[in-house]
């Protein structure tokens, strides 16, 4: 299907979503890799994974000018960047979605998530004991993949791996709808900062996404 959606958030900012329903064949042969994308593409072990990283980088020359656009680089924490350093970016994926953030100004953080009840197992490893009573009986499922998805934003908006989920970072309360904003901070010895987020549920997935 390709594009699912494509939002322009503000005058830097622009979101994408990608509805994986083509081939590894087919999204294969729609880019071109260098030989370092190469290596890691022959690196992963199975299809799917295959797909969401195709479908990731069919979507950024979607939300990137032909002009403006550069291979793929990666810091020694994990977080991409555009080989031109051009656009900031970030990426995510799960299940039949892969999403992508990029903006020319600011660093930017997204993530998105399958809503499942698998996820209770371990709200104890990344909720606090004061976040756990925000949640709420209705909609609970969705508003912990909320917590979930805009701690994984937030982690890849810092770009290192020092942060603790459950320590670190910080969702403020918010009224639950299915499209809506909220607070959150991340607390460290380099940072104490606010961010505000946006978050949209998406069929049976959350997305939470974030600009500095």
């Amino acid at each position: 299907m390709g594009i699912f959606l494509k939002r322009t958030v503000n005058n830097s900012s622009i979101i994408g979503v990608w509805d994986i329903t083509e081939s590894v064949d087919v999204l294969l042969s729609q880019i071109k890799l260098n030989k370092e994308e190469q290596e890691r593409y022959d690196c992963f072990g199975n299809d799917l994974r295959r797909l969401h990283w195709l479908s990731y980088r069919n979507l950024l020359k979607e939300l990137i000018p032909p002009e403006e656009y550069s291979h793929v680089i990666y810091d020694d924490c994990g977080k991409p960047y555009m080989e031109n350093n051009l656009h900031f970016l970030s990426v995510a994926h799960s299940g039949k979605f892969s999403a992508a953030i990029v903006s020319k100004r600011k660093q930017v953080g997204i993530d998105i998530e399958m809503i499942h009840p698998k996820i209770e197992k371990v709200v104890s490893k990344f909720l606090s004991e004061t976040e756990k009573e925000q949640i709420t009986e209705k909609d609970r499922l969705e508003q912990l993949f909320i917590h979930w998805a805009a701690k994984e934003a937030l982690y890849k908006l810092y770009g290192r791996k020092e942060l603790d989920f459950k320590v670190n970072m910080f969702i403020n309360p918010f009224s639950y709808a299915e499209k809506g904003e909220l607070i959150a901070a991340i607390k460290n010895e380099e940072m104490d900062r606010n961010f505000n987020l946006h978050y949209e549920k998406i069929e049976n997935y959350m997305m939470v996404y974030m600009t500095e």
